[in-house]
């Protein structure tokens, strides 16, 4: 699947800067930010569901800890 990206001059400036700092297309830096974004929120789900069974079950789990 295509997706065109619209960034206004300024973000694209950025973007350019950084891509050639790390001598890498825009592309391949856009592909790497987005990556990054949906690991941190998976995590950041997995960090809340767990969050949630360990409260829902918290006296089951002291029990077992002692």
């Amino acid at each position: 699947m295509a997706m065109t990206l619209r960034l206004d001059d300024d973000r694209e400036r950025r973007l350019r800067l950084v891509a050639d700092e790390e001598e890498r297309s825009m592309h391949a830096v856009v592909v790497t930010a987005i990556d990054d974004y949906l690991m941190r929120r998976n995590a950041r789900q997995f960090d809340e569901l767990a969050d949630e069974i360990i409260e829902r079950h918290a006296t089951l789990l002291a029990r077992l800890a002692e």
